[in-house]
């Protein structure tokens, strides 16, 4: 055996580099997956709570939540208007760069800003995910829809 062991200790130990190449290939392949992991989970609550302020916000300012557009339009209370639906439309970018399982939530709650978001047309600086998800509402609630006129 001792003999077998000297005759063939090169090819011994080139196979044990090989085996500690191959464990440490492993482990930095494992590494780099639990950090994908770890990502995507704090990316994913990050997302949630983004959506839980957006209730609390909606709760706290319901005119604004549910709005009646012409009495917003053109008053002092539109520059929070605005700002609301773009939380609302970052809080649906978080989400839906999390899951597409957030798409329905988010349309319903755009559904109540429709007057404001059929109005607007140009969504080119926006993130590819609510281009897609204006896209989408805009196809679904805009084309049958006329902004009303307020006199």
């Amino acid at each position: 055996m001792k003999r077998w062991l000297e005759r063939n200790a090169k090819a011994l130990q080139a196979l044990a580099s090989l085996v500690t190449v191959m464990a440490a290939m492993v482990a930095l392949i494992g590494i780099k997956l639990q950090i994908d992991a770890s990502n995507r989970q704090q990316q994913e609550q990050s997302a949630r709570d983004i959506y839980r302020e957006f209730l609390n916000l909606s709760i706290a300012r319901p005119e604004l939540a549910d709005p009646d557009y012409c009495t917003i339009r053109g008053s002092a209370a539109a520059g929070a208007y605005t700002n609301y639906v773009e939380y609302m439309l970052y809080t649906a970018d978080q989400l839906l760069t999390t899951s597409t399982n957030w798409e329905a939530t988010m349309q319903e709650h755009a559904s109540a800003h429709r007057d404001y978001l059929c109005d607007q047309q140009d969504w080119s600086d926006d993130s590819p995910a609510i281009r897609a998800f204006m896209g989408e509402f805009q196809a679904r609630h805009c084309q049958r829809h006329q902004t009303p006129t307020c006199g």
